[in-house]
């Protein structure tokens, strides 16, 4: 498929989207091996677009792949374009009708096993024709590079360029065995947790400082974990087996605190990590054209967890 202009040639969508996948990658590699063609193939359909164009659109290093400013100015005028046009097919072909194809989504491991893949069956029987590849993993992934159509993120968010919306807000409880209780020293007030054995994240943001808050009073603790883990599964785990205490979000430990296996402590305060942003977001690649499987899954998320 071409885009003709009375005043340029023909211009190839194919190249136009690889283009595209270029810039957001910032690699020939990485875009070759998505397309399973050679890294040489992708490198001269760029260096022939620039050539139609006039213009350099990627500073080259043996190492780096840096856009340039006209890069940047015609990404952001064609990425709308190109999705338009891909709207356009799927409206042609039905699609927005029955939303269809490969769903690329990334959660953490906890949060995948815990709260989404018990509503997977739902989704699929709703949507047959969505084949969905949930990959979990507790590293932040690079939704671009590694080509997500969506990806669940907790806490804060760092990275403008993607578009966000909220899914879920989270409270996290301070919670232990109630055989470590018993045997440990009480806890009164926010600064006695520094006594005790804690099981953290490995991220900075709840293995610093944890934040209590108790109407207009605040009290900042400096923690150092004595054991620090990725996963809050496994650190529900090891609260379980009575090796300290722990600050886990309520969708990871509700069970357990109805069932009497953990209690949680300091209930009078609400804690969270040094950033107090504890919600779950939704993160997307455009600002522009949402695809519908994409729509179709977030949607049904936001209709499903309200209650999590």
């Amino acid at each position: 498929m071409q885009i003709i202009n009375a005043d340029f040639a023909p211009m190839d969508i194919t190249k136009l989207k690889i283009f595209v996948a270029v810039y957001r990658a910032k690699s020939f590699a990485v875009v070759a091996k998505q397309r399973n063609v050679a890294a040489s193939s992708i490198s001269r359909t760029i260096a022939g677009l620039e050539e139609e164009l006039g213009l350099r659109l990627f500073q080259r290093t043996t190492r780096t792949l840096n856009p340039t400013q006209a890069a940047e100015r015609y990404y952001l005028r064609m990425e709308p374009l190109l999705e338009e046009f891909d709207l356009a097919q799927q409206e042609a072909l039905g699609e927005t009708l029955q939303p269809s194809g490969l769903l690329r989504v990334s959660a953490s491991s906890s949060f995948g096993q815990l709260v989404l893949a018990p509503l997977l069956g739902k989704f699929q029987q709703a949507y047959p024709k969505i084949q969905l590849e949930l990959d979990l993993s507790d590293s932040r992934v690079d939704l671009i590079a590694q080509q997500f159509d969506l990806v669940l993120r907790h806490g804060a968010l760092n990275d403008s360029s993607l578009v966000a919306r909220k899914l879920l807000d989270v409270d996290y409880l301070l919670v232990a065995s109630s055989a470590y209780l018993k045997r440990s020293a009480k806890i009164q007030q926010p600064f006695d947790v520094t006594d005790h054995n804690l099981v953290g994240f490995t991220y900075r943001e709840l293995n610093k400082q944890w934040l209590f808050s108790q109407g207009k009073t605040s009290q900042k603790i400096a923690i150092t974990p004595s054991l620090s883990l990725s996963s809050a599964a496994a650190i529900k785990e090891c609260v379980n087996h009575d090796m300290g205490l722990a600050l886990l979000a309520d969708w990871t430990v509700r069970e357990d605190l109805k069932s009497g296996k953990l209690v949680q402590v300091l209930s009078d305060w609400q804690v969270t990590g040094a950033n107090s942003d504890s919600a779950i977001w939704l993160l997307y690649p455009s600002r522009t054209f949402m695809p519908n499987k994409v729509a179709v899954f977030s949607q049904f998320l936001l209709d499903n967890l309200q209650s999590v």
